[in-house]
């Protein structure tokens, strides 16, 4: 055994320095994805990353794996040696002890930290003989007044322990990554753009990555994905050729014009994809992403344009790390496309796109009239009044509108309701008989249209307000009786709107139900029955929105009061500050309860809350509030179409 040295040499390749590519990992995911791809070729099975909370001349990013460690002699002949390929002339290499496909190639990955931070230290044990060994790398020192130099560089050998066999039980490395280059803190949305780096994550049971402790999500949110192909692929559209499997994930595989094989997964999401990371196809090799998503490269003019918002995918193609020259860029997120064995992948990535893209057009068209076909079951008595040919203008006008892609799902359920309605009342024949004309309806003008016939938005509007007014009514009468908290808690979460207009599109949030429990035990606020609690807890986007319910007539005291607070405190710094994977960044309150004016104490507690966003409102005001809104809507309406004897029916029932 060789006897470790007091200082380490750097060894440089000559063509290192066009590659080392610093300016290239300025992201953090860009930089640690390095770090984490470089314990897999370690045989880890898991990483640890620990962001820090703050960025500071003290903070630390650490990257710790199991993996098999080094020695001295590994930390100088590999490590150290800038631009040293594992593969070496082998493109199939794999791990000596988990026989996994090696996914480091140019030998500067392990560098990739220099991109957001001015030292690297080195933690390591090797599995082999259990010697620790700690080294540090200064960029500022290597870079010295030019870049690296074709000599050595001394590396100080910080710590050295010896081989132990009980230490060879702790094997693995822990890269230290010291002062930190960054202006602000690591994105809260750090953990899904790391699972986004690597398939590997989805494949192997094997290699788990932690990021404070958390494991990291899944790339892809699945609940909101509406189409998944080539599993949603009707038999006469698949294309010829493709391999698919009876296990529910959606992937396929097809066998490319130059003979290289692919694996494919493309998703269209319900709702337009607004993060600009996940919008695209991404293409990975050997599990690690090689081409950050994109669209092929295609412009304008295809069939289904739209669904290229909605459009998110991956493609496994191994082969890519595997050519004789390497067409992947230095830090892994482009790829060549002018290379002869890249262009087959890029024609058959274009295809797949347009083809999907036409078939979600002809989807979302043929869910749209099952939408209509819905709608006109709820006017079937008034519809059968009116002659055939009639009913028939109507239906082919709402098709057209129906055929809109750029109208969601409600917003198109709105206008047929209101096209409907005004058919229905003498109005707008001409122009819904237009409409049922048209050989194809675009969005522009069906916006002329609006802005032309302000009625038809009016009526609308005031359908709308008239059912806002009854579900008012229908809570009044349970605070009314009295009901107990969870009959309301229900009630309201069906209808957020009525805390908050603001609230409209929050619905129900159901996973941290267990935590909330448990904190509401350990802060004695009640439960119910079950043992679960009774408050109300709403989610939208990256918004959290926690409601407690007292029971009308029960009177709130200042202990109930604090008790919430330090409630609240917790959820915050237990959902939304320390655990920054759940997604949710901003936290509101609400307590609804009666007899909140009754304690100068109380009212004091309830305005220092107030500037945290623990808001408070008894029930007649939640009552006033939500219907006095609606009211002064109604009005104005009302001032606009004076003539419109439907628009003061609904003023009357307020009466």
């Amino acid at each position: 055994m060789v006897e470790c040295p007091d200082y380490f040499k750097l060894k440089v390749h000559g063509r290192v320095l066009e590659h080392l590519g610093i300016q290239m990992y300025q992201r953090p995911v860009n930089a640690i994805a390095e770090l984490v791809a470089n314990a897999w070729d370690a045989d880890a099975v898991r990483v640890d990353i620990n962001l820090p909370d703050s960025i500071s001349d003290e903070a630390e990013i650490t990257i710790k794996d199991d993996g098999v460690g080094m020695t001295p002699e590994e930390c100088q002949d590999k490590y150290l040696y800038v631009g040293w390929n594992r593969r070496a002339d082998n493109p199939e290499a794999k791990t000596d002890g988990k026989k996994r496909r090696v996914l480091g190639r140019k030998g500067i990955g392990k560098f990739a930290g220099f991109g957001i931070a001015g030292v690297i230290r080195i933690e390591t044990i090797s599995q082999e003989t259990g010697e620790k060994t700690v080294f540090e790398l200064d960029l500022d020192d290597l870079m010295g007044d030019d870049y690296i130099g074709t000599g050595e560089k001394q590396i100080k050998v910080v710590e050295y322990d010896g081989p132990d066999e009980e230490r060879k039980e702790v094997h693995g490395t822990t890269v230290h990554l010291q002062a930190i280059r960054l202006k602000q803190k690591v994105r809260r949305d750090f953990p899904r753009s790391m699972a986004r780096r690597f398939l590997l994550l989805q494949q192997q049971a094997e290699f788990n990555v932690f990021v404070n402790g958390a494991e990291l999500p899944e790339s892809v949110d699945l609940q909101n994905i509406q189409f998944v192909f080539p599993r949603d692929y009707e038999q006469d559209e698949e294309p010829s050729g493709l391999i698919t499997k009876d296990d529910g994930s959606g992937w396929g595989e097809e066998k490319l014009a130059a003979g290289r094989t692919v694996r494919w997964r493309f998703m269209l999401h319900t709702e337009t994809i607004d993060e600009e990371e996940l919008r695209g196809v991404a293409v990975y090799a050997n599990g690690k992403l090689v081409q950050t998503p994109f669209l092929f490269y295609l412009t304008g003019g295809i069939s289904g344009q739209h669904a290229l918002e909605y459009l998110t995918g991956q493609v496994q193609a191994d082969y890519l790390d595997s050519l004789e020259d390497d067409i992947i860029t230095t830090e892994r997120q482009r790829i060549n496309w002018e290379h002869d064995e890249t262009r087959a992948l890029l024609d058959w990535g274009a295809e797949r796109v347009k083809q999907i893209a036409r078939i979600w057009k002809a989807r979302r068209a043929k869910k749209r009239r099952q939408q209509i076909e819905e709608k006109v079951l709820v006017f079937a008595d008034r519809l059968g009044k009116l002659p055939k040919t009639e009913a028939k203008t109507v239906r082919k006008a709402l098709e057209k509108i129906g055929s809109i892609e750029t109208l969601s799902d409600d917003q198109f359920e709105e206008l047929g309701s209101a096209v409907l309605t005004s058919w229905e009342q003498g109005r707008l024949h001409e122009l819904i008989d237009e409409i049922a004309d048209v050989e194809s309806f675009s969005a522009t003008q069906l916006v002329d249209i609006l802005i032309e016939q302000e009625v038809l938005t009016g009526l609308n509007i005031a359908e709308a307000v008239k059912t806002k007014i009854l579900t008012i009514g229908g809570l009044k009468k349970l605070i009314g009786k009295a009901e107990l908290e969870n009959t309301i808690r229900d009630y309201i979460a069906e209808y957020p709107w009525l805390i908050s207009p603001g609230l409209q599109t929050f619905t129900k949030e159901k996973s941290l139900r267990k935590l909330l429990t448990q904190l509401a035990k350990k802060y004695n606020l009640p439960l119910g029955k079950e043992g679960k609690r009774v408050d109300l807890v709403l989610t939208s986007g990256d918004q959290l929105v926690v409601i407690e319910f007292m029971q009308p007539g029960l009177t709130l005291d200042v202990d109930h009061l604090s008790r919430y607070d330090l409630y609240f405190r917790a959820i915050k710094t237990n959902v939304i500050e320390a655990n920054t994977a759940s997604g949710f960044r901003q936290l509101t309150g609400y307590i609804v309860a009666d007899g909140l004016a009754r304690d100068p104490v109380m009212i004091d507690k309830i305005k220092s809350m107030r500037d945290e966003k623990m808001l408070a409102m008894d029930w007649a005001t939640l009552i006033s509030n939500a219907l006095e809104g609606w009211k002064e809507f109604l009005e104005a309406l009302a001032i606009r179409e004076p003539r419109d004897d439907r628009l003061k029916a609904l003023l009357e029932d307020f009466e």
